[in-house]
């Protein structure tokens, strides 16, 4: 794993940041509804529950480089086609910033499942080369918002140019340094018999459930991915209607926990020498449980919901990490990309229903409250459930 391959993932997370920005204030901007916001949400993940199977498969078969220069394209024409559409119908907005915005995470899953394959076969120091690709997605959660936030007063479209910029020298880099990826290594540790490919994914499933240990992790990130998906999704409008403020603060939200989550990858790695996973986890869940539920309650308040949503992040980098690596260790190389394709599908299935969710409900803010106190519960029932099955030589530093 090189230096070179760490900058350019963080080129492409910030693009992705300055995109996950732009799309709920840009919709919320241009309708003034918390329902369409909800539905773009939906579209936003919907098409990537779909194809993230297939992009693990063809990792796995094909390998990272063909995937990702291709993903990088793909992006570039979304941002394109918004740079280049005007839009008028509130329903049209949705859809249109839903779509690209599906691109956007798809080309994300992508990346993060493709980082994954890497350090499996690459990296011989896997949890702190795990830690740093954390590190690089909340670097780009931190200036992606910040960019918007800026610019966003001189026209989202002119914004749309960054993240061409940035998908495009990563799809060149790609595209020119194969010598400096070791295709050779990673074809010949990602290859399964002929026989066996075309069955990747069902052999992926059946270890996955299989797996208690997986299926934990399944559980505690899907309660994350709920509560975030709430504050993505209603944040605008609570800034806006809740607290009286220009909604553009929300890309303060994501700043905030940006900061948090570069703290966050530094204290897991200070605690990684001196505690057990078993305790890390620990702290990671109170951490997340005790200011989400603050936050729940003061939601009135900017600075309390951001504080608190930033303090989660901490949390969340650090039952990331832990899920992660348990992925690495435990997932056999040859269906890393495929089982952990799933992995993030099942994670992340509860995203476009907490969008379709928001729709239906016409943006009921009081709902908000109730499903956020959901996904905490989910969250805390999972983490108790992936405590009790960690063995102690798993947990042993």
């Amino acid at each position: 794993m090189t230096t070179r391959l760490f900058s350019l993932l963080f080129l492409v997370l910030t693009a992705d940041g300055l995109m996950v920005f732009l799309t709920p204030v840009v919709v919320y901007m241009l309708t003034g509804s918390l329902a369409y916001s909800g539905l773009s949400y939906a579209i936003w993940w919907l098409p990537r529950l779909i194809l993230i199977p297939l992009i693990g498969k063809y990792i796995d078969n094909t390998g990272v480089r063909p995937l990702s220069i291709i993903s990088d394209c793909i992006k570039v024409a979304g941002c394109l086609l918004l740079i280049f559409s005007n839009f008028t119908d509130p329903l049209t907005v949705a859809i249109a910033f839903g779509a690209v915005g599906s691109l956007i995470s798809i080309g994300n899953s992508q990346t993060m499942i493709a980082y994954e394959k890497l350090i499996a076969t690459l990296s011989v120091q896997r949890e702190h080369h795990v830690n740093l690709m954390a590190r690089m997605d909340f670097l780009g959660m931190i200036i992606g918002p910040i960019v918007g936030m800026l610019l966003i007063d001189y026209g989202y479209k002119n914004l749309l140019l960054i993240p061409c910029v940035f998908y495009l020298i990563n799809a060149w880099y790609f595209f020119r340094a194969a010598d400096q990826l070791n295709t050779v290594q990673l074809s010949e540790s990602s290859s399964t018999a002929p026989e066996q490919q075309p069955f990747n994914r069902f052999i992926a499933l059946r270890f996955i459930l299989s797996t208690p240990l997986v299926l934990a992790i399944i559980g505690l990130a899907l309660g994350n991915n709920m509560f975030d998906g709430l504050v993505e999704s209603s944040g605008t409008a609570l800034i806006d209607k809740n607290m009286q403020l220009p909604v553009k603060y929300f890309g303060l939200i994501d700043v905030a926990a940006g900061v948090c989550g570069v703290v966050g990858t530094y204290v897991y790695g200070a605690m990684l020498t001196m505690l057990s996973r078993r305790l890390l986890l620990s702290f990671g869940l109170v951490m997340i449980v005790i200011p989400s539920l603050l936050l729940i309650f003061h939601t009135s308040s900017l600075t309390i919901f951001i504080l608190c949503y930033a303090l989660t992040i901490i949390g969340k980098v650090i039952t990331g990490n832990i899920n992660r690596i348990i992925r690495i260790e435990i997932i056999p190389t040859s269906i890393l990309a495929s089982a952990s394709s799933l992995v993030v599908l099942f994670c992340q299935s509860i995203l476009p229903v907490v969008g379709f969710t928001l729709f239906l409900l016409a943006g009921n803010n009081g709902a908000v409250h109730y499903l956020m106190l959901c996904a905490v519960l989910i969250s805390l029932l999972s983490g108790l459930l992936l405590l009790m099955l960690f063995r102690p030589e798993a947990t042993a530093r």
